[in-house]
């Protein structure tokens, strides 16, 4: 251990301690990665406000969508819904302009040109759209095809020089139309004075793909579009029922009554969190600007500035095409004053690291300690199991010797060190298979092949075979057989093993009292088979009941308190029970003691009727 330390200290501790004093004496000449900083945070900032607004967009078709579901469920039918929907909608959603209803074969059923002049105006931009007859540019992300919008994005960062450039003014007017695959980059109505990761030119992100609205909605429930026309965004969302199809109810949204749903998000207490944790005494502005590049809404009233240059911006995304979140500095020297702000900032960061590094020491030293206890736990085994496997083979050559020398005349006697011999050699060989099959399932053995067996069965197998050893040792054994059959698929050599560990276990522990109980538990399918052995010792403390299947692990050392074993007959028995889908658990026994239980998955009864009928209850299934 002190080799150890002295190692992490001279190999780890002291050059992070040299790069910390290095990292702090050259932050001061570091007023460009200061500004990078800046910029990374106040970006972070405008991203974070472009997803709480496209966010909201979401919300907004969601709240679209119920009251949607709300008209519907008050309908006699989809079919009258739809000839009155604008009229309802409009006034139970306020953020409807214009509610319409259409069929994909491309029939309008509301609005009605008569009902306003709203409707008028929407049905002669957008009717023609609607009704399938006419293919407009529009920005959505399920515009068809996707995968003409998925090529555009990526000619527009791989290959800027060979796409159309266009001004907003003319895509504003009208959007020009777009050919298969052909992509068109817009100029960004604004020009960040940083930009975080910067690409070729200036060019917006949106991408227009030419659609009509069948193809848009395809085999969607429910979506978004934007489109322009005559210089002014208009939105739109839309719903179909599984209840309505062919029917598709929508809305184009009232941009007045949008922009009074974004403008409090700008005075989000989370974001103001991030601002003011990023931008030292709140200098800054968030601002949303639209397909203009003018503000709709600041987080700080009456703010002046040049609207076309922020410090940094992000572009909402197709749901509002060229609409931007950008932040500007009320006083751009703020940066330089947070220089020193930066370099106490890089101190705390450098303790915090050297802590980090303690705290990985000290870490690494408890893992050095459990790998030490461990090794003396493998070490304290091979004493252990070189004491046991001695003790029984003294008692088996001496009685052994003894009968074959024919100095013991009487029967008696001769019988009861008969069956001291066989109780020795029975223990040693189940040392010994403890050993192997621990050595088995260390390498990752193959299991053995499984039948169908009983373990009620081979319980009772078991308890015979040891109940003339634990009558000699003193154990009281009981067996109440509350389920006589139990069949599963297994291994029937392994089960036995278990069963046989856990009574040598209560054989240690048990106080000379030992029940065993067969039952089911559960209910077809999922029913299982439980062999419960419950003792009447002092029981296992509650904060060892889990290390007691651990490898080795022993709550008494054999040599010191003369309770033979190795500290593997509990760990093997729960790797074979989990190895056949099932578990071994300890938990206390009303009145003291401790309650051992092995639960295995019953095999379904068509399985047994199967193996029974193919070979008899050992036939493999």
């Amino acid at each position: 251990m002190r080799r150890s330390a002295w190692i992490f200290l001279a190999a780890i501790l002291l050059p992070s301690l040299v790069l910390a004093a290095l990292a702090v004496r050259s932050a001061r000449d570091q007023q460009v990665v200061l500004e990078h900083q800046q910029a990374v945070i106040s970006q972070d900032i405008t991203d974070a406000l472009a997803k709480k607004i496209q966010d909201q967009l979401e919300n907004s078709r969601a709240d679209f969508i119920q009251a949607t579901q709300h008209l519907l469920a008050q309908s006699p039918s989809p079919e009258e819904l739809a000839g009155a929907f604008n009229q309802k909608l409009r006034r139970t959603w306020p953020l409807a302009e214009v509610g319409f209803a259409v069929d994909l074969n491309g029939a309008i059923r509301s609005p009605q040109p008569t009902q306003s002049t709203t409707a008028a105006t929407f049905l002669s931009e957008t009717g023609r759209f609607l009704s399938n007859r006419e293919n407009l540019p529009v920005f959505s992300q399920n515009a068809a095809p996707n995968a003409q919008v998925q090529t555009a994005r990526n000619q527009q960062q791989a290959l800027p020089n060979q796409m159309t450039s266009l001004p907003n003014e003319q895509a504003q007017q009208g959007m020009p139309q777009l050919g298969q695959g052909q992509a068109v980059q817009f100029q960004r109505q604004v020009a960040p004075q940083i930009v975080v990761a910067p690409k070729q030119g200036n060019f917006s992100n949106t991408i227009a793909a030419e659609s009509d609205f069948r193809r848009l909605v395809k085999d969607q429930t429910n979506g978004s579009l934007a489109r322009f026309r005559d210089d002014k965004l208009r939105v739109m969302v839309w719903y179909r029922s599984s209840k309505a199809s062919p029917l598709v109810f929508g809305a184009q949204l009232a941009q007045f009554k949008l922009i009074q749903t974004l403008a409090p998000l700008l005075q989000d207490p989370d974001l103001k969190r991030s601002t003011s944790a990023g931008i030292a005494g709140g200098n800054y502005c968030l601002a949303i600007l639209d397909d203009r590049g003018q503000p709709v809404a600041l987080s700080r009233s009456g703010f002046r500035t040049d609207w076309k240059h922020p410090l940094v911006a992000t572009e909402i995304g197709e749901g509002l095409p060229h609409w931007e979140a950008a932040l500007y500095l009320v006083d751009p020297q703020q940066i330089s004053r947070s220089a020193f702000t930066l370099q106490l900032t890089l101190g705390a960061v450098v303790i915090t690291l050297v802590a980090a590094i303690l705290l990985g020491g000290w870490l690494m030293a408890i893992d050095v300690r459990r790998q030490m206890l461990l090794a003396q736990q493998k070490t304290d085994f091979v004493s252990n199991v070189s004491h046991e496997l001695k003790t029984p083979l003294t008692s088996i050559r001496m009685f052994a010797d003894m009968l074959a020398e024919e100095r013991v005349e009487d029967p008696g006697r001769r019988a009861r060190y008969l069956r001291i011999i066989a109780a020795e050699s029975a223990r040693l060989t189940r040392l010994i298979n403890n050993v192997l099959d621990f050595a088995r399932m260390e390498r990752g053995g193959k299991p053995r092949e499984r039948r169908l067996c009983d373990l009620a069965e081979i319980t009772q197998e078991v308890i015979a075979t040891c109940r003339p050893h634990l009558d000699d040792a003193g154990v009281r054994l009981s067996l109440e057989v509350e389920a006589a059959n139990l069949p599963l698929l297994g291994d029937r050599d392994a089960l036995g093993q278990i069963i046989l560990n856990l009574l040598s276990n209560a054989e240690k522990y048990g106080g000379g009292q030992v029940l065993v109980r067969l039952r089911r538990e559960g209910s077809a399918p999922n029913e299982f088979g439980c062999a419960d052995v419950l003792d009447r010792g002092a029981g296992v403390p509650a904060r060892q009941r889990s290390a007691i299947f651990k490898p080795f692990y022993r709550m008494h050392d054999s040599l010191a308190s003369g309770i033979s074993g190795s500290g593997l007959g509990l760990t093997l028995a729960r790797q074979m029970a989990q190895a056949h889908g099932g578990d071994v658990t300890c938990s206390p026994r009303d009145g003291g003691g401790s309650w051992f239980t092995l639960k295995l998955p019953l095999a379904a009864a068509q399985v047994v009727e199967d193996a029974l009928q193919s070979g008899g209850p050992n036939a493999t299934p």
